[in-house]
């Protein structure tokens, strides 16, 4: 039969709230994503406050209302309905990130980049010095986004000309513009587009050439906020779409990852030890015992023989061996007189005289009253004797009853 569980029914409970609670404790930590990786804090980007970062014009955009958000993992699936991809300055090719490529987005808004920093040593997130960036850097960014053009930088610019009701941004010189290029200038200078368009079926790319108006060190200066302004309203049309700015670019960067992969991972492999060891105490509690199976104990049987086996059994545990042999001794000579016709008058002292006569005249040696008096004198300790009188009667009566063999 099995054993009983060895834990109680209160036990039991509180190791199901245990397990219960670390599962769901390990569900809200794996929402969080996989593990991220962070570019740099002085570069230009939404988290850095240096002078060429976009933080202002990030925390304006919100304050004005918009909704901004920054993309650091499936970023196209980020924008939504009427959403714009915010491409601001990258540094590499617009094929790097978790998206594999980002300008299959609808509507884009990208800043081509100007300068190259080097970090201060003053303050974390300031930089010591700004430089301009070669040609070649935002050339590049343009050709991946809308083709080929001439990247150049003019010191004292003509003025501008606008399609879009904007005010004039303040740039520090030397302004730097596109031109040789298939967008469609929205504002320009007649020495290159400040602000470009480039349509492709239902895909539209804003190129914005100088990132100055929405740097940190610019956003506050002249109009540049009100012009910032009109410029992202000018994008969403009036529509309440999401700005995703990609982060991925910049190295912010946060990967994808199964469920339940980062249980491997340490702190987090905690937890899993936790929930295999309540797994495992839950086991030991459901199992009544260890081992091969015990084997079942015998029913007791109802038949004849083993009713007398089970009495015989129960008188030798007690201790009657020796009155069972006395008694035994006396109902072999009781059924002897019966058999040869014995008075029924006689008691045992006379019936094993009887006996011992009727012996005589059949020629069978006999001593059935001296047998008498030595069973009856014999005591608990005398087994053996008693079980060789025992044997001597059974056979003397056979010789009695059916002859001498």
């Amino acid at each position: 039969m099995s054993e009983p569980s060895p834990f109680q029914s209160r036990v039991l409970v509180a190791l199901v709230a245990v397990l219960v609670v670390l599962f769901a404790a390990s569900m809200l930590l794996s929402a969080g994503g996989g593990k991220r990786v962070t570019g740099s804090l002085i570069g230009s980007n939404t988290y850095s406050r240096s002078a060429v970062g976009h933080l202002g014009f990030f925390d304006v955009l919100r304050k004005l209302g918009y909704r901004a958000v920054r993309g650091e993992q499936n970023v196209l699936a980020m924008l939504g309905a009427n959403g714009v991809l915010v491409l601001a300055e990258p540094s590499a090719g617009l094929s790097v990130g978790d998206d594999s490529n980002l300008l299959r987005a609808e509507r884009i808004f990208i800043v081509l980049p100007k300068w190259t920093v080097r970090a201060g040593g003053e303050r974390d997130g300031w930089i010591a010095e700004a430089r301009l960036a070669s040609a070649v850097v935002p050339e590049a960014v343009l050709f991946a986004a809308v083709g080929s053009g001439t990247v150049v930088r003019v010191a004292e610019p003509s003025a501008f000309e606008k399609t879009l009701a904007l005010p004039d941004p303040t740039i520090r010189a030397p302004l730097q513009l596109v031109k040789n290029s298939r967008m469609k200038p929205l504002i320009a200078t007649a020495e290159g587009i400040l602000l470009g368009e480039f349509t492709e079926g239902s895909r539209r790319i804003w190129v914005l050439t100088d990132p100055d108006p929405i740097e940190n060190h610019g956003i506050g200066k002249g109009d540049n906020m009100v012009f910032a302004d009109g410029l992202v309203a000018a994008m969403l049309q009036g529509k309440n779409g999401q700005l995703v700015f990609d982060e991925t670019l910049h190295g912010f960067q946060r990967s994808s990852r199964a469920p339940a992969k980062f249980l491997f991972e340490f702190p987090y492999n905690l937890i899993a030890i936790q929930i295999l060891v309540c797994i495992g105490l839950l086991l030991m509690a459901a199992m009544g015992r260890f081992g091969a199976p015990e084997q079942p104990e015998r029913v007791l049987s109802t038949g004849k023989r083993d009713l007398v086996g089970n009495a015989a059994s129960l008188l030798d545990h007690a201790g009657y061996q020796a009155d069972i042999l006395r008694r035994y001794c006396s109902i072999v000579l009781q059924d002897a007189g019966r058999q040869l016709r014995a008075p029924r008058e006689l008691n045992e002292a006379e019936l094993a005289e009887w006996l011992d006569r009727a012996a005589g005249r059949r020629g069978v040696p006999s001593g059935c009253a001296d047998l008498s008096r030595r069973v009856v004198a014999m005591g608990s300790n005398e087994l053996g004797a008693l079980l060789g009188e025992a044997r001597s009667i059974h056979r003397w009566k056979k010789d009695m009853v059916d002859g001498v063999s």
